[in-house]
């Protein structure tokens, strides 16, 4: 054991003379000690040398002197010193050697240990740089709402004040009701359509003086008036009768033709169904929240099951299938179309909804997965001509040379691209471009209110020269910074900014044209609802089934009809049509 103590404190020992050497290396002061050894023993070699040169030619010189005085010795002598002179000379030249030798080995090491440090250091500064990468990548998460990015603002993180989009300029004035504004009650109903009237006198519990508390009071013959709306939820259980006819020509013997809800010998009626509909598709309940509220309302006279509701959207779809082909064939024709898409779940899968359509037309679709096979199976985008204009969020898929149509960029998103780029980068460039947009579409909308229909040359000569300065700055800004978090997506940013320059600001040639696609985010907003209420959809099937009632019901709401109105309609068998729709509100 001692001995084995003893090894190791040994090689302990010689570990850390070993690390002081490299250290000695490192720092250089072994290579100068090295030098001054050299220099020491060669200037005692020289020194050496000198003296003994000395003394050969003091011996030369005595020898040329007095040739009589030179013997045996002397030469012997003479070549004794030259013998060391050579041996002296041959240590040096060794020593030299080694000098060399170790300078070399040792400068090797030294070079090796500085390409392992500057390697070493490359790592870290490697590592830093993602470290800080990802820093800046999470603050721009956390920094993320809806004025940088398409999130909604019921999507704020928590502890985040929701900043809610509002292009309204503040008057000034107090909220709520402004002095000398008119009250809006409900008005009176006549007398005539008096339904029920109700009785309050003494006979009532708790009816006493509110001065003594007494019960002895006698009436005075005057009266106060109240009126009250409500409603009553009454079940009628409606018996139909279908009489059988006999043809006197023929013989045939038949009956009356009755709607397909009575198939069986008791259905539910239009009312009921629509009611349904209206839970499931307008107001997102879930299908088992939709049968306990119809049997809640009823009392528990009538309840529906929730196969029975499922059934009831798969009828409804059916019996729309010639409405959405008419109304597709009005949309092709619209001047100027909407379109966008979102995500919904099918089965925890993430699927595609989407929406075509403009202030009176509302056409939806729903497919398993983004991407040409759906726009393929929609037919919609390739059969418009040259005359649309299509309003999008920069779907470059609508830049393919099969369509036909003119492209918008919506420049709401493009500010909120500019946004997050000025949160990301900190780049001014940016920041300006969006107010330069900002102030545009303000000075857009005021020129509109006065009855202009575009700015003047000069106005958007201005409005170019201005954008073109920013974007230049917004490359400098890059150039100079390209190892920011955010220098990629700016780039691109700044691409497609003056690649798609025409499409973004269209609307400063032609007023009638839209700057922004809310129209379409509007009309997607419903199934983001639906899908938080409700939750996702069972198959592709039945999303299909909700995009076709809801593509009915929005579109007869954006042309006046009462949505619960056209759903009874459409549970008789009886649905407004395309052309009903558009004779009573036709579209512009």
């Amino acid at each position: 054991m001692d001995n084995l103590f003893e090894s190791y404190m040994t090689a302990r020992c010689l570990i850390k003379s070993q690390k002081r050497i490299i250290e000695e290396f490192k720092s250089g002061k072994r290579y100068l000690k090295l030098q001054e050894d050299y220099h020491r023993v060669c200037a005692g070699y020289i020194k050496e040398i000198n003296r003994l040169k000395r003394e050969v030619g003091d011996l030369n010189a005595r020898m040329i002197t007095n040739r009589n005085m030179l013997t045996d010795d002397y030469y012997a002598l003479y070549d004794e010193k030259q013998a060391e002179i050579r041996q002296l000379q041959e240590r040096n030249r060794r020593l030299e050697d080694q000098v060399w030798e170790t300078e070399r080995k040792y400068t090797d090491k030294i070079d090796k240990i500085k390409r392992e440090h500057e390697e070493e250091n490359y790592r870290k500064d490697a590592m830093i740089s993602e470290l800080k990468n990802k820093v800046a990548h999470y603050e721009a998460l956390l920094g993320h709402d809806s004025t940088n990015t398409s999130l909604p603002t019921s999507k704020t993180p928590a502890g985040k004040g929701k900043r809610i989009p509002n292009a309204r300029e503040k008057s000034g004035r107090k909220k709520g009701g402004q002095p000398g504004h008119e009250k809006h009650e409900l008005e009176k109903p006549d007398e005539m359509e008096i339904t029920e009237v109700v009785e309050h006198d003494s006979s009532e519990d708790g009816f006493f003086c509110p001065r003594c508390n007494g019960d002895n009071f006698i009436p005075t013959g005057e009266c106060e008036v109240k009126y009250e709306y409500d409603i009553e939820i009454v079940v009628k259980k409606i018996k139909h009768i279908f009489y059988y006819y006999e043809c006197l020509d023929c013989g045939t013997v038949f009956r009356s033709k009755y709607p397909i809800h009575l198939r069986s010998d008791a259905g539910y009626g239009s009312t009921l169904q629509a009611l349904a509909l209206t839970l499931t598709n307008n107001v997102n309940a879930a299908m088992n929240k939709n049968a306990m509220f119809l049997a809640g309302i009823t009392l528990g006279e009538l309840t529906p099951c929730e196969g029975y509701i499922a059934k009831l959207q798969k009828r409804a779809a059916k019996g729309l299938v010639e409405f959405c082909q008419d109304l597709k064939n009005v949309l092709i024709t619209r001047r100027i179309l909407y379109w966008d898409d979102t995500v919904i779940m099918i089965l925890t899968k993430r699927a595609c909804f989407r929406f075509y359509g403009d202030e009176y037309i509302a056409y939806y679709t729903a497919h398993e997965t983004k991407g040409w096979k759906g726009i393929n199976e929609d037919g919609i985008l390739e059969l418009l001509t040259s005359d649309t204009w299509v309003m999008h969020d920069h779907n470059t898929i609508n830049y393919n040379n099969k369509f036909s149509f003119k492209n918008i960029e919506c420049n709401q998103h493009g500010e909120r691209d500019m946004q997050k780029n000025t949160d990301d980068t900190q780049h001014e460039w940016s920041s300006k471009t969006k107010a330069l947009i900002g102030k545009t579409i303000k000075e857009r909308d005021n020129a509109i209110e006065e009855g202009y229909n575009c700015f003047s040359d000069s106005y958007i000569k201005v409005f170019e020269e201005e954008l073109r300065g920013y974007l230049s700055d917004g490359w400098k800004e890059n150039e100079e910074d390209p190892k920011n978090y955010g220098a990629k997506d700016e780039r691109a940013l700044l691409r497609r900014l003056e690649k798609y320059h025409d499409n973004y600001f269209a609307w400063l040639k032609d007023f009638t044209l839209p700057t922004t696609n809310n129209l379409s985010e509007r009309s997607l907003r419903g199934i983001k609802s639906h899908e938080k209420i409700s939750g996702q959809f069972e198959s592709v099937e039945t999303a299909r089934y909700h995009a076709v009632i809801k593509t009915y019901t929005e579109t007869c709401r954006r042309n006046g009809i009462n949505e619960f109105e056209a759903l009874k309609r459409l549970c008789d068998g009886n649905p407004y049509t395309v052309e009903e729709i558009f004779s009573k509100s036709p579209p512009q």
